[in-house]
């Protein structure tokens, strides 16, 4: 399991909670969200992508 920066696992439920805290409840939170229902292993599933290029991708969804 690949780990964030902050020591947690990369699944869609710590994303998620980063999100949320940086963001806000927005796009962002509901992509992820829309993630974690699509997902056989919900919040515990595992992200694959590098961590800058997922705080990328959700900071864009937020100010766009």
């Amino acid at each position: 399991m690949q780990k964030l920066s902050t020591g947690d696992d990369a699944t869609l439920g710590n994303y998620r909670k980063l999100a949320v805290a940086v963001f806000g409840e927005g796009k962002a939170t509901k992509f992820l969200d829309d993630k974690i229902q699509a997902s056989p292993n919900g919040e515990q599933e595992e992200v694959l992508a590098d961590e800058r290029q997922m705080v990328h991708l959700l900071g864009t969804m937020t100010f766009q």
